[in-house]
Formats: structure tokens, C-alpha cells, sequence
């Protein structure tokens, strides 16, 4: 009579059991999450884009030196690795299995408000050895207009006249440059003072460190026909090279 080994029968087909485990085992192992130690590598090269704070002219562009590039593996939010862009503003990630990889840089966007200075460079996807080059990739900076190179200077030189004579028989008490004369500077359009300088004993003033723009530079002198108590002198200037310097020449002034 034939009797059923439920023992015998599990015994028997174990090494069949065993084997595919193992086989499992070595499945699981081969599909390596996203991360270091595979084969396949990103690069990319960053140029970054310089405007004045309104984002309304592009001022120069050059290769991003010492940039920050963070790489984030598949769906996790903690930080990956970062490398620095090199000289040329060159970067690059080795040894990376396939999968999903998400790059970020810090980059102004003017399209967002508020500006969280950050920039989804882009998700890729990476085969098995891939080498991945993204090209050529853009960061926007804003500099504000005392953070440049440019420089508008002058003298001024002033006319006094004796207090108790008028206008047109006027009497020059003496004429000598104007020391601690104020000096004033507004960007563009704008309808207010943007910076302030006094002049030297020599009569001299300069405003330094400016990118490239428009600019109005204006001091008062007195109004010697007496109707008004200040007529304002103005100077129009259009920066258009990184390293202009616009000289103004010798501004006189009268006063009382």
C-alpha cells in the first residue's frame, strides 16, 4: 500500500527550492538602486548670465568657476553628492548605476516671486554605462549698480560772489574747487538718489564700481538771478563697456 512522505517529498524537491531562491537572490542583487558604484556618468558645463537687478540688460556672461552642482539618486530628497565646476565651468559625476537623477544649481529665475535662488537643472534618466553629457547649461545672476567696474569722475569748481551784489552786476569774491561739494547719482529713470559723494580738496568726486546703464549725475549750484534758490546742473551718461571710465570734466558752480 502506497503511503504519502509529505517529509520525503519536501526533502526531495529542496535543492529545486534552494536554487531558485538563489536564483531571486541574484535578481534582486543585480537591480542596484540609484547611486555610486556602477559605470555610467553626467556632465555639463554652467555659464553664468550677469543682468542689472530688473533684469532688463544682460551686462557680460562667463563660465561659472566654483559652482556648487548637487545630485539627488531616484525619488530620495537627501542630498546625493556635490562636486564644484572647474575653470571652465566644467562639471561631472562618475560612476553612477542606472536610473533616475535629479541635478540642481543655485541660479536667480525672474520669473519667480519670491526668487528662492535655486534651479532645477533637469531629471535624467541613465542607462547602464552611459556617459551623459547635458551641455551647455545657463545661471542668471543680478548685480546691483555699484557692483561693477565702471567709474564716472569730474571736478567742480566754484564761483563765489559777494552776497550784497546781484544779478547781472554780480562781484567775484573769489573762485577756488569746491571741497566737500555733494555729488548725486540716480540710475536710469529713477526718481530718486541712489548714491552720494562729496568732492575732494581738489574739487574732484567719482563714482566707482558701476555697471553698465544710464545714468543722471546732478548738484545744485545757486540761482544767481535770485527767482528760484537752487538750479539744479545735470549730466546724462550711457555706461556701455565693463571697464568705462567717463569723465565729465570741470563743472562749476556759483554760490553766495
Amino acid at each position: 500500500m502506497f503511503q504519502f512522505k509529505p517529509w520525503a517529498s519536501l526533502k526531495s524537491c529542496l535543492p529545486v527550492l534552494i536554487f531558485i531562491a538563489f536564483f531571486a537572490l541574484i535578481l534582486v542583487s543585480c537591480e542596484n538602486p540609484e547611486g555610486f558604484g556602477g559605470t555610467g556618468s553626467i556632465s555639463g558645463t554652467i555659464t553664468e548670465y550677469f543682468y542689472n537687478d530688473d533684469y532688463s540688460s544682460q551686462i557680460y556672461q562667463q563660465p561659472a568657476v566654483d559652482e556648487e552642482v548637487f545630485i539627488l539618486f531616484g525619488d530620495d530628497n537627501a542630498l546625493g553628492d556635490r562636486v564644484n565646476t572647474g575653470l571652465n565651468g566644467e562639471f561631472r559625476f562618475d560612476y553612477l548605476y542606472p536610473g533616475n537623477y535629479q541635478i540642481y544649481y543655485r541660479s536667480k529665475d525672474s520669473t519667480q516671486l519670491p526668487d528662492d535662488g535655486w534651479s532645477e537643472l533637469l531629471s535624467v534618466d541613465l542607462d547602464n554605462g552611459e556617459d551623459r553629457d547635458l551641455g551647455e547649461l545657463t545661471k542668471v545672476s543680478t548685480l546691483d549698480y555699484d557692483e561693477g567696474s565702471a567709474v564716472i569722475k569730474g571736478v567742480v569748481k566754484k564761483i563765489k560772489y559777494n552776497k550784497n551784489s546781484y544779478w547781472p552786476n554780480l562781484v567775484v569774491e573769489y573762485v577756488d574747487f569746491a571741497h566737500e561739494q555733494e555729488v548725486y547719482i540716480s540710475r536710469g529713470t529713477n526718481d530718486f538718489i541712489d548714491d552720494r559723494v562729496r568732492t575732494q580738496y581738489d574739487g574732484y568726486f567719482e563714482f566707482s564700481h558701476l555697471i553698465p546703464g544710464s545714468y543722471l549725475v546732478f548738484l545744485y549750484s545757486d540761482d544767481v538771478t535770485r527767482q528760484t534758490e537752487h538750479v539744479v546742473l545735470k549730466y546724462e551718461v550711457n555706461i556701455t563697456e565693463l571697464d568705462q571710465v567717463v569723465d565729465l570734466g570741470l563743472i562749476t558752480i556759483e554760490n553766495f
